[in-house]
Parts: structure tokens; sequence; C-alpha cells
């Protein structure tokens, strides 16, 4: 390519990203908040305002119900607002001495203050009056349409595209590396990992990255005997699919290519998949977390909105990448293949901001899931105090693994420039 050229491509990288991020993420605030909405709707709980993005609306109608659909200005989340809600944040109003109640739970006796003005009908579609049970399946509904979208997402591949699958038989080991050391032969086939069976090599990706460095005890089958090794990863610096620098744990093994197969599925099949695919992320995602409590993992492979931006972005231009093609491609393949990638991502990025909103935080749904549990059980909500001391406890934590976050996307970010 010429200088010009990859001049130019460079003054494209930056909108294409922006774009492509602020495309993903109104697709995942929007499947999200529209879980709360249309479980709310489904329950009797009148909606005041749906908005995508926050701050100043540039679009906005009313349907027929009265609830307010808004397209604000900043484009970087959203909310659904019920009626009784102070805020967009479903605050209740201030109680009386003119504190306000930190979030969607009115502590003991604050109803009839929450009540005031209102009507025997609007009391009825008042959320803060539904039962904890209408309440808390308001609140799972958006992480619950996260996890929807990701397995539609994934099954309309499965059947569209088809899945490609490699049994877990060593092709090659890599000389002088953990498998190498360990023993292990081209030809052998896996089937055990820590007493875990296993049926694909996927699932030995799966339990290497997530090992923390510990040593894992694997069966072979090797000329038709069952043979037992013990293996520790070793963490190396890497690359991932699109070149970005990552620190991963590696065995040294690659699959046999003759153990691949290509499948296109039926709807149940590909269903079936999509949730297994759905249960492989959810699972992998925390058991790495777990590892990351206990010190064996690095909190600096976390990534936020920098990270997700940047990979948007490089999903939507790996189409173009003439270098991942046997032949030249034409402009139709191209564009199929970054969409395909850039779909497959907006299935993953939705089942990680399902997660992360489930997480027992005060201010995440979580946060609210946790005070219903304990109401349902102390037979009434935690008092207001407590549910001011852990609204403030829960943005500290969220402001902090944010700043977290965006602190680790920036080095990255610096260190691959350098």
């Amino acid at each position: 390519m010429s200088v010009a050229g990859i001049a130019l491509e460079s003054l494209l990288v930056l909108p294409i990203t922006i774009f492509a991020f602020l495309v993903l993420l109104t697709i995942i605030v929007f499947f999200h908040e529209y879980g709360h909405f249309s479980v709310a709707r489904m329950l009797g709980v009148r909606v005041d305002v749906f908005s995508i993005g926050f701050g100043k609306p540039l679009f906005q109608w009313i349907d027929r119900k009265g609830t307010e659909w808004r397209i604000a200005a900043l484009p970087l989340g959203g909310y659904v607002k019920f009626f009784g809600d102070l805020n967009a944040a479903s605050q209740a109003p201030p109680d009386a001495q003119g504190k306000p109640v930190t979030t969607q739970f009115p502590p003991p006796g604050h109803e009839e203050e929450i009540a005031q003005g209102m009507t025997a009908e609007e009391r009825a579609v008042c959320f803060h009056f539904k039962p904890i049970w209408a309440r808390a399946m308001i609140v799972a509904a958006g992480p619950i349409a996260n996890f929807v979208l990701a397995v539609a997402i994934f099954t309309s591949l499965f059947m569209t595209l088809g899945r490609v699958e490699s049994a877990p038989i060593v092709g090659a080991v890599v000389e002088n590396s953990a498998a190498y050391e360990a023993g292990f032969l081209p030809g052998d086939e896996i089937v055990e990992i820590d007493g875990r069976a296993i049926s694909k090599f996927q699932q030995l990706a799966d339990a290497v990255l997530i090992s923390g460095g510990q040593s894992m005890d694997v069966v072979v089958i090797r000329q038709s005997q069952p043979v037992t090794l013990q293996v520790t990863p070793v963490r190396i610096e890497a690359t991932d699919r699109y070149g970005n620098a990552i620190s991963t744990w590696q065995l040294g093994i690659q699959g046999d290519p003759n153990a691949r197969s290509l499948t296109k599925l039926g709807f149940f099949e590909s269903l079936g998949h999509g949730f297994n695919e759905l249960g492989r992320i959810l699972s992998v995602t925390i058991r790495f977390l777990g590892q990351m409590i206990l010190g064996k993992e690095d909190p600096r492979q976390l990534g936020g909105p920098i990270k997700m931006a940047q990979y948007a972005g490089q999903s939507v231009m790996s189409g173009f990448d003439e270098s991942g093609y046997r032949e030249p491609p034409g402009f139709a393949i191209m564009l199929k293949a970054s969409l395909v990638d850039f779909i497959f991502l907006a299935a993953v990025v939705s089942v990680s901001i399902g997660f992360l909103n489930l997480l027992p935080i005060p201010v995440l749904d979580g946060g609210h899931l946790l005070y219903y549990g304990y109401e349902a059980v102390a037979g009434k909500p935690l008092g207001a105090r407590a549910q001011a001391i852990g609204f403030r406890m829960g943005i500290v934590m969220l402001a902090s693994l944010m700043i977290f976050v965006t602190w680790n996307d920036i080095n990255n970010l610096l260190s691959s420039i350098s």
C-alpha cells in the first residue's frame, strides 16, 4: 500500500471506531432497557420515559400508552423512567426530612409519602407499589434481555454460517513448551482435564485460559490406552486475532486441522448451541474473576469503554484485511466477513453487560435484586440509612472500577502505539 493509502486508512480508523462503538452500545443498551420496559408494561407499570442516550433529546415522540420515547444527545447509555420515580435512576421522592431515597426501594413506612397526591388508579400503575416478585422480574428483565440477544445472535450465526468444531486431538506440540515438557505427543486425544470430561478443543483452550497458571491433570488416549499427564500452563505475551498485545496462559498445543468439521445446523440444534455458548462465556467470565480475586490473574487484563470501542472498530474493519484470504475477495465477501465479526462481538459484549449488571452492587440491577432478597426474607425493606450507605458504596465501587479499566485501556493503547 502507498504512503497516501496508509495515511487515508489512518484517517478513517477513528471515525469508523467511534461509529461502530456507538452502534454497538446503542443495540445493547436498547435491548437491556427494552427488557425492563416490556416486563414493566406486562405487569401493569406505567412507563413515563424510554430514552436511548442522556441529556437533551434530539428526537422524541409519545406512544399510545403515554410513554415518551427519546433519542438523546449523549449516546452512552439509556434508561427507563417508571411512573413515581423522582428521576431516571428510579429514585423515589424525598422522605419526610427532605433526604432523598437513594434507590427504588422505599424504606418502611415510606409508601404513604410516595403516594401523596396519587389516586388509587395511579398507585396501581406505580412501580413502587408492585409486589416484590413483580419488581424483581422487572429489574432482572434487563440483564436477561442481554442474554436473550446473545443467544439469538449465536443461534442465527450457527443456522446461516454453520459451526466449526475441532475434536480435542493434538496436531502438533511446540518444542520446549509446557506441553512438550509434560510429554504430549501428536495424535493424543484429550478426554479429561482435572476430572472433567471434554469433547471439544475449545474446552481445552478455555481451561488453559482460566487456569491461573495452576498445574492440570490431563488424561489422553494414546494408542487406545489412557495416559495421565501433568502440565502447568506458562504465561506468554501474544497477540489476539486483531493484532492487539495480550498476556495469556499457554500449553503449546496446536489442534489437528483434520479433526475439524463445518456443519450447518437446524433451528433447534442451533438454539441449543446458542445457549451452550452463553453458558460457556458466563462460566469463563466467572471463573476468571474468581482467579483474579485470588490473585492468580492479572487485573490489568480487564478492559473498559475504550477497549470496547477499539474492538468494535477492529471488528467492522476485519473483513477488509486481504491477508486473511487465500484469493483476493470481492467487496461483498469482505463486507459480510466484517458484519459477521461485528455481530458476534455484539453478542459477547451483550453477555458481559448482562453479567456486569447482575453483580450485587447497589445502583446496579444485581444490587436491587439483593435488596429485594432482603425484603423478601425480612418481611420489610432495608432501612433508609442502610440503603443510602449501600448506594454511596455502590457509586464508589462502580466509579473505581470504571477508572481502573479506563486506565488499563489507556495504558494498553499507549503500549500498542509505542
